[in-house]
């Protein structure tokens, strides 16, 4: 797997995400065109449609996009901006790493309950501000090994932008240290093995530990979010928590 630097400059499908933010949007963007290219696509979703369409209302976990090739494989895209910044150590590299795809794992679990969607595939997709250590990307790989011997229809793709800049801020994370204070941490064991009876139980409360969006936004607030609050309300990866220069899109 590893974490490849991504060059690839294809058309870019057009993007109906519930936050506006510029860099938000080219993030979602890149990631599904990536996760699609050189595939026969029928259908794509984006991420209001698949709010809309499943349940009507916000599901914590909605994935950033959805398509269907037209062989009827089915695949869905989260996607995130890891909260990294340089300075750290490997340990604590491999921490937020780890935490940022385990917390979508659970809350994109959570989604495909609450919407009975059975995807083929479900693209956990992490752009990295900057190369980092190969043990930093090893330690989860390794992870969603395990993830996926729970729920097989998991994958992880870990990308470097062409140009960073386009889709990390300047002062994207600045507040590692704070948002690391106040986010519950999630672990493997909150993964729900596929087609277990806990996988079948109706799961109708929210994550309290929630860190991609504000909940108690309407959608008019979410579609008004701007750069300072970057992927919507998410402290890792959606919206752009309420963390001053916090560019993480945790969904």
């Amino acid at each position: 797997m590893g974490c490849r630097p991504m060059a690839w400059e294809g058309p870019r499908p057009a993007t109906d995400s519930l936050n506006s933010d510029p860099y938000n949007t080219r993030a979602e963007e890149l990631a599904v065109a990536d996760c699609s290219q050189g595939l026969e696509i029928r259908r794509v979703w984006s991420e209001k449609e698949l709010v809309f369409s499943f349940g009507g209302g916000l599901v914590p976990g909605t994935p950033d996009g959805m398509f269907e090739t037209w062989d009827g494989a089915l695949t869905c895209v989260q996607v995130v901006r890891v909260p990294l910044v340089h300075g750290l150590e490997v340990e604590e590299a491999q921490d937020t790493l780890a935490q940022t795809v385990l917390t979508k794992v659970v809350k994109s679990q959570r989604w495909l309950r609450a919407t009975h969607v059975q995807p083929d595939v479900f693209i956990i997709f992490c752009w990295l501000p900057f190369e980092v250590p190969l043990g930093v990307c090893a330690h989860t790989e390794a992870l969603m090994e395990r993830v996926q011997q729970l729920d097989p229809r998991f994958a992880l793709r870990l990308r470097v932008p062409a140009m960073p800049g386009s889709l990390f801020p300047a002062r994207f994370a600045c507040n590692h240290d704070a948002r690391k204070a106040v986010v519950h941490a999630v672990s493997e064991s909150d993964v729900t093995a596929y087609g277990s009876d806990a996988e079948d139980t109706d799961d109708d409360e929210v994550c309290g530990w929630d860190i991609t969006w504000c909940w108690d936004m309407d959608l008019g607030d979410l579609e008004g979010t701007t750069e300072g609050s970057e992927d919507a309300p998410d402290f890792a990866d959606k919206p752009e928590d309420e963390w001053e220069g916090s560019h993480d899109d945790n969904g």
